[in-house]
């Protein structure tokens, strides 16, 4: 339920020597003296109060309605009752003897006009909606009081309200209206709220509550609005996801790959943050291909947020061909493999389901009802999906999960050359200046490109891998924070193309490679990155129609990615799973120092991997 009350008191504030005005239920403070000379001891301060009716000095008691302490009077929420007159009289000793100081104060309160106190109260189609009625009464006694409520119409003759108390029920049953109406308090304890259930578009309109004691007549006037239930959420938006027109026109391609390289240096962007003095290790194919399983069924602003996290043209409707078809392209180095989980309770729509097989080769599982049994469930199938190189991804399930989307990435890209069989160690170089001894790759014919990219400020070897994949290996020329750092923040979009078209035109040459053996599983929770990349509606009542026919509110509680990589004699071996100044001729090359590396799909012309290398011996 969404109520909000909005109260606007547009009255002035007077206050001239003796003389104060503020309106009915303002509090108010009254200082007895300031400024008293500093050598008075022991002051002892009197307040009286003479009404304004009554004309009748005594001495001020304690009253519900004030404190007294010693200097400054207090009145909370004044009424008529506090009006008159308020001295103070203070006491105290003095090198000169007794000393007596005496203020007064006359208070005046403005009763708030009729039209003043108009209260808007806002609620929804179907709300319970209180119409607060508390006026301040200036009689003590207010068990006596009558008091009515009336929905005002046009003319003079309005429509008397009866509530009842909640555990009753209307006698009247023919008045639908009244029969919805109840007391939201107890009017004996000088509240005559009521509570209007289940509110509809007809009871807008204006409400008086009258209060009557003696001579005294309370009426506070309140405007209710009812704003209309917004329409279903999957209203025009169950159709299945449009087809791509032109299916074999390249440039849907290109469209993707730039989309793809641009999601990829955004993340490394993001993470680096977080992951300021460890290795980073993450898989843009991976995290972007689940975000892109996840758009199959994605609809309305869901759809919009997704598709600008993914670097993608609005309204783009080729996605899911071309990571279908950069899947089939990189079949020979890589095995990427998608599937959905999904509460039992749920219904998936027939189209989704189908579009999934045709674009993801998945058909979507049901969860069962045993916690332990969908962990099993869920570690397998990413085990079986990734050689057994990852796992563990999920320790647990909740009971109460309605979703799980995975997909996960295996790679092997095999060495064009070879390295030296024998192991051997060298010293690394972190940035803090310290040497760490470590299992190194060695050898001193390894036929690689090698250059230096001015806009990067470092020097970049291109390792070819077979099937058209590369590793990029990026090496800032100083072993400094500050070197590696500016290498970090140059890696934006433009400089990752030019760096591989350029480095596609440099030969490979022989030379002597050091490179460090490396073997890094790192985890990554996804859920701050979404949220940093755009994403806020998944966390907040998302749009996935497209996907279930009856959505009910499904939010994302659990995004994770979790990658592995490892550089040996053999050559890069990679898996990862998401929840979502040197001259060209230069014949050595090193990377026994902080580097960066990309793992590149020259068939979808991306990053497949992506990450850094602080410290070799930091696995996790």
């Amino acid at each position: 339920m969404l109520c909000g009350a909005i109260l606007l008191l547009l009255l002035g504030f007077s206050w001239s020597l003796s003389d104060i005005t503020i309106p009915a239920g303002s509090s108010l403070t009254l200082p007895c003296l300031s400024d008293l000379p500093s050598d008075l001891l022991f002051p002892k301060y009197t307040w009286t109060f003479t009404p304004e009716q009554e004309r009748v000095g005594r001495a001020l008691t304690h009253d519900p309605w004030w404190d007294v302490p010693d200097a400054e009077l207090t009145l909370h929420v004044v009424g008529q009752q506090h009006a008159g007159e308020y001295m103070c009289v203070m006491e105290a000793q003095s090198g000169e003897g007794l000393v007596k100081m005496k203020r007064s104060f006359i208070l005046h309160i403005q009763e708030i006009p009729l039209l003043m106190k108009k209260l808007h109260v806002m609620g929804t189609e179907g709300d319970s909606i209180i119409l607060p009625c508390h006026p301040v009464l200036t009689s003590g006694n207010v068990s006596s009081a009558s008091f009515s409520w009336y929905r005002m119409t046009e003319g003079s003759d309005h429509q008397e309200l009866h509530p009842v108390f909640k555990s009753q029920s209307s006698s009247n049953k023919q008045d639908i209206a009244t029969n919805r109406i109840y007391w939201a308090s107890d009017p004996r304890k000088q509240d005559w709220s009521i509570n209007i259930d289940k509110v509809e578009l007809d009871d807008a309109g204006l409400y008086a509550c009258e209060v009557y004691m003696d001579s005294e007549k309370k009426t506070m006037t309140l405007q209710l609005i009812v704003n209309p239930l917004p329409p279903p959420l999957c209203l025009n938006h169950s159709q299945p996801w449009e087809a791509c027109p032109e299916p074999d026109n390249r440039s849907w391609k290109a469209t993707v790959s730039e989309a793809l390289i641009a999601f990829s240096v955004n993340i490394y962007a993001k993470l680096k943050r977080t992951h300021a003095t460890s290795n980073l290790l993450f898989s843009p194919a991976s995290i972007g291909g689940a975000l892109s399983y996840l758009l199959l069924g994605a609809r309305g602003q869901t759809r919009t947020e997704l598709e600008s996290a993914l670097s993608l043209p609005s309204e783009f409707s080729c996605i899911h061909l071309m990571m279908k078809k950069m899947k089939d392209e990189t079949r020979g180095s890589m095995l990427m493999a998608y599937q959905m989980f999904y509460n039992p309770k749920q219904e998936l729509r027939e189209s989704f389901v189908n579009q999934s097989v045709e674009f993801y080769d998945t058909v979507p599982e049901k969860l069962t009802n045993s916690s332990e049994r969908n962990v099993k469930m869920v570690n397998d199938w990413v085990a079986s999906k990734t050689q057994n190189k990852i796992t563990m991804l999920m320790e647990s399930v909740e009971p109460d999960t309605q979703l799980i989307i995975l997909n996960t990435v295996y790679f092997i890209g095999k060495w064009k050359s070879s390295f030296d069989l024998k192991h051997k160690h060298g010293d690394f170089t972190t940035l803090s200046g310290e040497r760490v001894s470590v299992p190194i790759l060695y050898s001193t014919n390894f036929e690689l490109a090698i250059s230096y990219m001015p806009s990067l400020k470092a020097q970049v070897a291109r390792f070819h891998l077979a099937d058209k994949s590369s590793l990029y290996i990026l090496v800032p020329t100083l072993v400094s924070e500050e070197a590696f750092y500016r290498l970090e923040d140059n890696m934006n979009e433009k400089n990752i193309k030019a760096m591989v078209m350029e480095m596609e035109a440099v030969p490979p040459v022989a030379s002597e490679v050091t490179l460090p053996k490396i073997k890094l599983t790192l985890n990554t929770d996804l859920i701050s990155l979404l949220k940093s990349m755009g994403l806020f509606g998944l966390f907040d009542d998302p749009n996935l129609c497209g996907m279930f026919p009856d959505q009910e509110t499904t939010l994302l509680m659990d995004a994770r990615h979790r990658a592995f990589l490892s550089l040996t004699e053999k050559g890069v071996e990679a898996a990862a799973v998401t929840s979502m100044s040197f001259s060209r001729s230069f014949s050595t090359f090193s990377a026994m120092k902080p580097f960066v590396f990309i793992v590149w799909s020259e068939h979808s012309k991306c990053p497949l991997f992506m990450g850094r290398v602080l410290n070799p011996k930091q696995e996790k």
